[in-house]
């Protein structure tokens, strides 16, 4: 769902909301994450997508029903890389839904979480920044008091929208959940 928060100085903040870590632990419940690359490289070829929402009710698609598609025969690193990717492609559309533009600053276990981050970058075509800060909520309530424009601090990382294929996997994914609508 979309709504619009308010920030300590009264402004209005555009908010989009989605159960992603929720997701992502139902998904992957006792799943290690472990994947190689040929496994990314399989589902990018494959185009095995996961289509929302597996949390109905919620997020950008609250009343689709989730949906494998090209996923017959997927190992555990594929379905972990696809699962991945899911999120990154709602958290986009997310993104998108309250028009969000520049860098994008993913926290928490996602921000470590490559796959996400890499195809959070093409989806959204936007350098995301992954930080491996702690303690980003205390970081950000010290830059609302300061007049300086936030910087990107020691042990972050930007990663840039990447190889073509990532874009066609974008592209398929919003294709088949237009068609599922």
């Amino acid at each position: 769902d979309t709504l619009v928060n308010v920030n300590a100085l009264g402004d209005p903040v555009p908010s989009a909301r989605f159960m992603g870590g929720r997701e992502f632990s139902v998904l992957t419940k006792d799943q290690p994450e472990q994947w190689t690359e040929d496994d990314v490289g399989a589902v990018l070829a494959r185009k095995t997508l996961l289509l929302p929402s597996t949390q109905q009710g919620s997020g950008p698609f609250p009343h689709h029903a989730a949906a494998w598609l090209n996923a017959d025969g997927i190992n555990k690193g594929q379905r972990f890389a696809a699962i991945s990717f899911y999120l990154a492609l709602m958290t986009a559309t997310c993104l998108d839904l309250i028009g969000a533009d520049g860098p994008t600053t993913v926290e928490g276990p996602f921000a470590r979480n490559r796959l996400f981050v890499g195809m959070l970058a093409a989806a959204t075509a936007r350098a995301v920044v992954a930080s491996e800060a702690a303690t980003g909520t205390s970081i950000g309530a010290a830059l609302l008091a300061c007049d300086r424009p936030a910087t990107h601090g020691k042990g972050e990382r930007i990663e840039r929208p990447i190889d073509p294929a990532w874009v066609d996997y974008v592209s398929a994914w919003r294709a088949a959940v237009e068609v599922q609508g």
